[in-house]
């Protein structure tokens, strides 16, 4: 006990001279110098602490964006729109004649041959009067022939003999007439086709203001497609056309246009353009089908590009949102007007408003305000 007693009291003893010392060497240092020290050390570590919290702070206000570099791409137009099967031989049939419809021949959807008779017209009446013309015709004809004898030896009179023969002739040309008459009795096709529509009943009367049959022929079939004027002039004879067919199972057709329409239509300011089709279509096409063709427009080696949708409109300002650096090197947004082109397939030439070393923000821009900070998170 007396040990541990006398350890404790060495203990105390080097503490207590310690604290003297200490106490000793602080009296040398002032309290106001000691307090200029500690305030100055209070500044330095204030000042880093607000860098600290200013940088925490941009970092939480920054709206996370991806972007691209735009660079310069290259960039074809397309115009795609529907059109019809159609053939130069399409029309409405109408008779010669008018006539009471004693027969019909054929039915809609129909193949007929050229010169296939088609429907047949009441045919009596002219048949009478082809009768009775012949039998005059012979009649005429037995005084020609005795006039012409007795012409022939000097004996009869001149103006017999011409009367005669001009009665002969006359009589020959109303039979003619008469036969071309007959023969219109018959409605026959023009050319080889499919009729398209009957129009006409028997017992009805058929006459020439009005069609009896619509016919179309299978052969040189082409595509017809009206283009809005303002885009024809780019679109030549013999450059590249695709047709396709929604409703066969066919591949794209690869083809050219066969011809483009000199006229514009005033209705509606479009130009017909023309793409012949294949032989080898011709059983699975008919006329009047939808087709869908796509013409190339426009082609540039070179262009500046963007997907349309990045694309943000202000009444009828176009605008996107690139990635710049401010003037204390913060990463912001920036609003560039752009002067668009040409549009296709989610894509749009950009003319004007922003260089192709520009990075545009692709991803988080919607609501994005000019001069927000921004960061970007593309992997």
């Amino acid at each position: 006990m007396k040990a541990n007693n006398i350890i404790i009291l060495m203990i105390m003893t080097v503490s207590l001279l310690a604290i003297s010392c200490s106490e000793s060497a602080n009296s040398e240092i002032s309290i106001e110098e000691r307090l200029k020290t500690l305030e100055s050390q209070r500044s330095e570590l204030d000042t880093k602490i607000a860098e600290l919290r200013s940088q925490l702070g941009d970092e939480k206000k920054a709206i996370p964006v991806e972007i691209m570099n735009l660079g310069q791409n290259a960039f074809s137009h397309y115009v795609s729109l529907y059109g019809e099967v159609a053939s130069d031989q399409d029309v409405d049939m109408n008779p010669k004649s008018m006539g009471l419809v004693k027969s019909v021949n054929v039915e809609e959807g129909q193949r007929v041959s050229k010169g296939q008779t088609l429907a047949l017209l009441d045919d009596e009446m002219v048949n009478k009067r082809i009768k009775e013309a012949k039998d005059s015709y012979e009649f005429i004809k037995t005084i020609y022939e005795k006039q012409k004898r007795v012409w022939e030896k000097n004996v009869g009179s001149e103006l017999e003999y011409l009367k005669a023969k001009n009665d002969l002739e006359s009589m020959e040309n109303r039979l003619s007439i008469l036969k071309e008459e007959l023969s219109n009795m018959k409605i026959v096709a023009p050319f080889s086709g499919v009729i398209d529509k009957v129009y006409i009943k028997a017992g009805e009367m058929a006459s020439p203001n009005f069609p009896v049959f619509h016919i179309v022929s299978e052969s040189d079939l082409k595509v017809r497609a009206d283009i809005s004027e303002s885009v024809s002039y780019r679109l030549k004879t013999g450059e590249a056309a695709e047709v396709y067919f929604p409703d066969l199972d066919l591949d794209t057709l690869k083809l050219k246009i066969s011809a483009v329409s000199k006229s514009i239509d005033k209705a509606n300011r479009t130009v017909g353009v023309f793409v012949d089709l294949p032989k080898s279509v011709y059983n699975r096409v008919k006329p009047s089908m939808l087709a869908s063709v796509r013409f190339k427009t426009a082609e540039i080696d070179s262009a500046i590009t963007l997907p349309t949708n990045l694309i943000q409109q202000e009444g009828t300002t176009d605008y996107v949102y690139v990635a710049k650096k401010d003037g204390s090197g913060k990463l912001v947004a920036d609003k560039k007007i752009v002067v668009k082109g040409k549009s296709y397939s989610g894509i749009t030439e950009i003319l004007g408003g922003i260089k192709p070393t520009e990075n545009v923000i692709t991803v988080g821009y919607e609501g994005l305000k000019e001069g927000d900070l921004i960061k970007t998170t593309n992997k």
